[in-house]
């Protein structure tokens, strides 16, 4: 005696089941410490991007920091160079704000860079997202949108 087996049940495409444990939900969702910022380079600030200092340039952006969309830079990452000004170059604004008196804080470029040495680095790990990856858009837009990450 032979059977025959209906193959449209034995050949039915796999799907992941999940378990869910509804004890422990939580829907409080609650803000990170720090917002959402843009990093501006001021009017007239000469750029450039290369792999080491150019001489005459304000500010050198290490040409790495531009291949990647988004990364998390530490302060022992090298973004680039400055020459004698400094961070006085940048320019940082609150692109997301909850402040409900509508008035976005006053912010320092030195309260999320550093140049030690001429060298330009994050004062903190930093997730950085790149909005900007030439000199005419980075000085049109900005360079990129960032936030400290704990």
């Amino acid at each position: 005696m032979s059977a025959t087996i209906n193959h449209q049940y034995y050949h039915a495409k796999p799907c992941m089941l999940t378990l869910v444990n509804n004890t422990d939900a939580n829907d409080d969702i609650v803000p990170e410490a720090h917002g959402l910022y843009r990093l501006y380079l001021k009017p007239n600030t000469q750029m450039a991007i290369e792999t080491k200092p150019v001489f005459g340039a304000n500010i050198t952006l290490h040409s790495n920091v531009l291949k990647h969309d988004n990364f998390v830079a530490t302060p022992d990452n090298i973004l680039g160079w400055l020459d004698h000004g400094g961070l006085s170059y940048f320019d940082v604004k609150v692109e997301t704000s909850n402040s409900e008196s509508g008035e976005a804080p006053v912010l320092l470029p030195s309260q999320f860079l550093k140049a030690e040495g001429g060298i330009l680095r994050v004062t903190s790990p930093t997730r950085i997202y790149l909005i900007s990856n030439t000199p005419i858009d980075i000085n049109k837009r900005g360079l990129c949108l960032f936030t400290p990450v704990a």
